[in-house]
């Protein structure tokens, strides 16, 4: 069964030195594309293409959200003063 280009037998790779394909032209100059993990290995061992990481991959970290309301169970300051029976 066949998986769809963003499933697991896909990879991101590119071009490290110009050649022709069933990619097309693809030189330094190009975007990084997908190709399947098996012709993946095939360029790389021709030393055509090198794996390329996936920023999307990758946790980003999250903004934290400085308008965020506060939480309703903190706990109010100590007050600061002593206090004296009069």
């Amino acid at each position: 069964m066949a998986k769809n280009e963003d499933g697991a037998d896909h990879v991101l790779v590119r071009a490290v030195r110009p050649f022709e394909g069933a990619e097309g032209h693809k030189d330094e100059s190009s975007p990084p594309f997908r190709v399947h993990r098996r012709r993946a290995a095939e360029l790389k061992a021709n030393g055509l293409v090198e794996h390329h990481d996936e920023p999307e991959a990758k946790a980003a970290p999250v903004p934290q959200n400085k308008m965020a309301a506060e939480p309703a169970n903190k706990a109010a300051p100590a007050a600061t003063g002593r206090r004296t029976r009069d």
